[in-house]
């Protein structure tokens, strides 16, 4: 009989190992939030079974970010959650996942293609994607928001922005859904790793063959304009490349699924704050921001300590797994009046969900293009809602991002 993976044990463990707070359980997987407030207020600091740290108030989680001696990796170089046996698809060597003078190297590369005419062009695609997938839903008076808006939107303009052509775009979904488990590859069974290391290979792959191809063929695309990066005469290498794609690929998928899916849920569950950005229209940058803050499509990300920090009274030792629970900090009642409540008109919305630092999210202008384009063009235009909030469903995901949001329009 096979050896029960790293999760199945931890599943196992009573919640009381957990703190109260068991991210492996069908109840933070609904609602995580009652459990984050628990923590914050009883053990806001706190050692998992993992050896992880977790931290949950905000003012810990910003300082962390922005000013501790913080890296992505540990002194041996490797990741703390990714499969170490996952050669091919090279996932720690994105950028996110590095430091020092080379992650600068790379996002500096990176930012010139994001900010580039190919992105600047996209409010356009994005706005006929959102109209095509609202006209399908009302002639059928009803849809799947996760499906038919909020899955296929991202999926439709980052395969548009990279180059991928329409007919391979399901099929990079599915190798993208696939590759977005290598964040906790290594708590997983070995089945599930072997598809993870799958998708890397396929998606390196395709990107192999693709950056070929625009290297004898430059075009308005992610990739064309990757090629053409320069800075101070440092280009990406080839290698670089392709990784550079599959991590920005997974990156703004899931993300912005999430941005969209929640952000719609908590305007359904909240019909006053819709008729509020209905009566002014000029509240829809501060709705995003918002979405952003009370659901975050990132419940935590990770640093690990170059050297021992005191936080609350605890001492962390160098080389220690942070687990920077976004989720919590964005919901600390010393930082957010009421942060439970979802008020789109709420001043100074300065969430965590793009994270903070070096690494601050590059895409997130891109993230929040799509997210108001999906968010404002849907309650826009269409009539009532009706939740069908008995075939809802969470993803398992390492995102906090709906598999199933089915709704009638009444």
């Amino acid at each position: 009989m096979a050896e029960p993976s790293l999760l199945e044990q931890l599943s196992a463990l009573p919640d009381e190992a957990w703190h109260g707070s068991n991210p492996l359980s069908a109840a933070f997987r609904d609602n995580p939030y009652p459990g984050l407030r628990a923590l914050q207020e009883n053990d806001p600091v706190n050692l998992t079974p993992l050896g992880v740290w977790r931290l949950t108030k905000y003012d810990d989680i910003a300082t962390i970010m922005k000013n501790s001696p913080v890296a992505m990796t540990l002194s041996d170089g490797t990741a703390p959650s990714f499969d170490p046996l996952d050669t091919r698809g090279d996932f720690h060597r994105f950028m996110l996942n590095m430091d020092g003078p080379e992650h600068l190297r790379l996002r500096r590369l990176v930012i010139k293609a994001f900010t580039g005419k190919a992105v600047k062009l996209m409010q356009h695609a994005i706005d006929e994607s959102v109209d095509n997938a609202i006209e399908k839903g009302l002639a059928a008076g009803g849809m799947d928001i996760c499906a038919d808006l909020a899955v296929d939107l991202p999926s439709r303009m980052i395969c548009r922005i990279m180059g991928i052509p329409e007919s391979d775009r399901l099929i990079f979904q599915r190798w993208a859904g696939e590759r977005t488990k290598a964040f906790w590859a290594r708590f997983l069974p070995e089945t599930e790793q072997l598809k993870i290391r799958e998708a890397g290979v396929a998606l390196a792959d395709y990107f192999d063959r693709l950056v070929q191809e625009r290297r004898k063929n430059l075009q308005d695309d992610l990739v064309s304009e990757l090629i053409r990066a320069e800075d101070e005469g440092d280009k990406l290498r080839e290698g670089e490349l392709v990784i550079q794609a599959i991590g920005l690929l997974v990156a703004a998928y899931e993300t912005t699924t999430g941005l969209i899916g929640n952000g719609l849920l908590a305007f359904i569950k909240n019909p006053e704050q819709r008729a509020l950005l209905h009566s002014d229209s000029s509240l829809l940058d501060n709705a995003v921001d918002e979405c952003l803050r009370y659901d975050t499509p990132i419940l935590f990300n990770w640093r690990v300590l170059q050297e021992a920090v005191e936080i609350r009274g605890k001492t962390l030792p160098a080389d220690s797994v942070l687990w920077l629970m976004l989720g919590a900090g964005n919901r600390d009642p010393d930082r957010f009046d009421d942060p439970d409540n979802f008020d789109i008109s709420r001043k100074n919305i300065a969430h965590l969900s793009f994270g903070g630092g070096s690494h601050y999210c590059l895409g997130n202008q891109f993230a929040r293009m799509e997210g108001r384009a999906a968010i404002g063009g849907f309650l826009s235009r269409v009539p009532k809602i009706k939740l069908i909030e008995n075939e809802m469903e969470w993803s398992n995901s390492f995102f906090r991002v709906l598999n199933k949001l089915p709704v009638e329009f009444i």
